[in-house]
Formats: structure tokens, C-alpha cells, sequence
């Protein structure tokens, strides 16, 4: 039986952020802002646990805010960023790394539409294992 590409198992995902983390202390976080931070259709949703697993980030990471809304909405945008004090580098802009192609560098994108849940489990448990002092960075 064929093997599956390597990157669809959730615990190689998490070991190649693990490494990562170890590697550099931080990870560069793109994060959508529609329907990931922001109830953008109005419906009551909250974003309470995505919102707050940032928080906890905050020490150990680098966010940019990745959005397909227009220069027209930064203002609002930071306002309800800092309003919910989550820390940004900037909105569409590049991460402290970048290698001058169009995609923005991040370690994990975070994103309602590209695997939210996955990508929520991962950072959440190696986040408690830094918090605990399980994994430290070399």
C-alpha cells in the first residue's frame, strides 16, 4: 500500500513546528482575520479560543494579519485587534523573514478556510508544552 504524503499526518505537522520552535524560539504566525478573529457576517460568532490561543503565543511568536480586505478596513481592523489585545506586526505585510516572493513567510497559517481546526489542536499543545517547560528553545 502507497503511503501518504508526509504532511498529512497531524503529529509530522506538529513535529516539524516543534523543530522549528526549538530552532528559532518563535514561530511567524499569518493569521486571516475574517472568520477566523472577526464575526465578519454579523451571525454572533465568537473567536474566543482562536483569540486566545494568540494570546498565549504572544511571548513565542510573530503575527501578521493576512486579509483580502482592501486598505479601507486596516483602521478598523487594528482597532478591533487592539481592542481584543492581540499583538501584530502589521496587516498584509511581510513577516520578519522574507524571501521577496509574493506568499508571505509564516510557519503556520491560520486560516477559517485552510484547516482551522488541525491547525488549532497543534499550536495549542505545543504551546502547553513550552508553558510547562517540556520543549525549550536551543
Amino acid at each position: 500500500m502507497k503511503e501518504k504524503d508526509y504532511f498529512l499526518s497531524e503529529d509530522n505537522c506538529y513535529q516539524r513546528l516543534e523543530d522549528e520552535f526549538k530552532r528559532y524560539g518563535k514561530l511567524i504566525f499569518c493569521v486571516d482575520f475574517d472568520d477566523t478573529l472577526y464575526d465578519f457576517h454579523k451571525l454572533g460568532r465568537t473567536y474566543d479560543f482562536v483569540i486566545n490561543l494568540l494570546k498565549r503565543w504572544e511571548k513565542y511568536s510573530e503575527v501578521v494579519i493576512l486579509t483580502g480586505n482592501g486598505e479601507e478596513k486596516y483602521k478598523e481592523i487594528k482597532d478591533y485587534l487592539e481592542k481584543n489585545k492581540i499583538k501584530f506586526k502589521g496587516i498584509n505585510c511581510d513577516s520578519s523573514v522574507s524571501f521577496g516572493g509574493r506568499k508571505t513567510y509564516g510557519n503556520v497559517y491560520i486560516d477559517d478556510r485552510g484547516g482551522l481546526p488541525s491547525v488549532y489542536r497543534i499550536l495549542d499543545k505545543l504551546i502547553t508544552k513550552i508553558e510547562k517547560g517540556e520543549i525549550v528553545y536551543e
